[in-house]
């Protein structure tokens, strides 16, 4: 069994969807730029999973702080500067809530049930199998071991290594659509799954978790 903290920073004023990557870029500026804040190392991507996560919940900005994330935030309350530049407009925001959070990041004898919104799975490779497959069990049976993959990336970039056999159910998706991203059109998914691992309240699992995407809610 391993403790994973959280820290869940909600700010106000509202946020616009489209404005969450200019959120990010004026926390990385108020912060000072520390490593966790942009996942970088000088030049390159850090190739590991995002431990400072910027969404938008219930429509205002947030940031999600994961292991190690949870003691680099300081960086910026340090600062306590939220003035923040919102592309070309200047924003006085406001800390409306911190939550911290333990979880107990293990395998269990029984399944927990999730949400997952707006979740990137597919790549150029997979999106090419998953609109060959003709049968929808088709489908499933890829976005399951993909999923599947995300979480075993998340608890290796942990430490939490398990011994047991990790499953992985979609239960149901809600709807696909298409979101663009730096000019790309991707396709996304809101779906509910169950696993038999428990995983931390709105951390982002896939592709651009660090944006608000594959952002994962218990279903209670």
């Amino acid at each position: 069994m391993q403790q994973i903290k959280t820290l869940i920073v909600k700010f106000s004023p509202e946020l616009a969807k489209h404005e969450v990557p200019l959120f990010r870029g004026a926390v990385i500026a108020a912060s000072g730029g520390g490593t966790l804040f942009h996942n970088h190392v000088g030049h390159n991507y850090r190739y590991s999973y995002p431990l400072i996560q910027y969404k938008r919940i219930g429509k205002c900005p947030t940031i999600v702080c994961v292991g190690a994330g949870v003691e680099s935030i300081g960086e910026l309350f340090s600062n306590g500067n939220f003035s923040f530049e919102i592309g070309e407009r200047t924003v006085e925001m406001e800390i409306v809530s911190i939550k911290a959070n333990k979880t107990n990041v293990q395998l269990w004898n029984s399944n927990f049930h999730y949400s997952l919104t707006n979740w990137l799975p597919l790549n150029s490779e997979n999106y090419k199998k998953y609109m060959q497959s003709e049968l929808m069990t088709e489908k499933i049976a890829l976005l399951e071991n993909i999923l599947k993959g995300n979480i075993l990336s998340f608890l290796k970039s942990m430490g939490v290594f398990i011994e047991d056999e990790l499953t992985c159910s979609i239960t149901r998706i809600s709807s696909s659509h298409i979101e663009r991203y730096k000019n790309l059109s991707l396709m996304a998914f809101n779906l509910e799954f169950s696993t038999n691992v428990s995983l931390p309240h709105l951390i982002g699992l896939g592709k651009n978790a660090s944006l608000g995407f594959g952002v994962v809610r218990e279903c209670r």
